[in-house]
């Protein structure tokens, strides 16, 4: 059990939809490497929780529980990137449309609204869906735990908190380091399109698998 909930967790935290979002989010709103932490950090706590709180109702009440969340769960990341990925397009279509309105090209930047934008409200929309979405495939841990006493349900618990958020904050630290190597200014002229497009390409991944 342990072993089983110690390479689920891991293989939980290598899903792109649970550290991809947050990198091409935070490199199109100019996050620093601390907010970009931070947002991962805060959402991924959530993710957790929510997951921690089921397993200890399923660890109580049984699958049963789990099984009727599963319809809502599933939903909420796939519609949350969707809606945000459809957002960033239109922030691209919006810019384009912007500079090609003016005569003085070099005065229309994209993403120059940036600062416009609510780092709260991403964070809080961030921090929801990942708190809809508790990982499911680990309640069966929970599930044999509680028949072990409350003692396997606290590890069980303890294995996944700390595995997952350290494997989310591992890999956007990868995926910014990656980041920063493409040309800045490539990027400042497609960012809105690129984070759209990553966006709704992971929503669909996530509706379908």
């Amino acid at each position: 059990m342990l072993y089983g909930s110690l390479t689920l967790s891991l293989l939980h935290a290598l899903i792109p939809s649970h550290w991809l979002p947050f990198v091409t989010i935070g490199q199109t709103e100019g996050w620093s490497y601390r907010q970009l932490l931070t947002v991962t950090a805060i959402a991924g706590l959530a993710h957790t929780i929510s997951t921690t709180l089921l397993g200890v109702l399923v660890s109580l009440a049984g699958l049963q529980l789990a099984q009727n969340y599963h319809t809502l769960s599933e939903r909420a990341i796939p519609l949350l990137l969707l809606a945000l990925g459809l957002w960033y397009l239109m922030q691209h279509l919006r810019d384009n449309h912007h500079a090609h309105a003016h005569i003085d090209v070099g005065t229309a930047v994209p993403g120059s609204d940036r600062k416009a934008r609510s780092f709260g409200g991403l964070l809080l929309s961030l921090g929801v869906a990942m708190f809809l979405s508790p990982c499911l495939e680990i309640e069966a841990y929970f599930l044999s735990a509680g028949a072990r006493g409350w003692g396997a349900v606290l590890l069980v618990a303890l294995v996944y908190n700390v595995i997952t958020l350290s494997g989310m904050l591992l890999m956007v630290t990868l995926a910014r380091q990656g980041l920063s190597r493409i040309n800045p200014h490539w990027f400042e002229h497609h960012e809105n399109l690129i984070t759209g497009l990553t966006l709704v390409g992971l929503a669909v991944f996530n509706f379908f698998f």
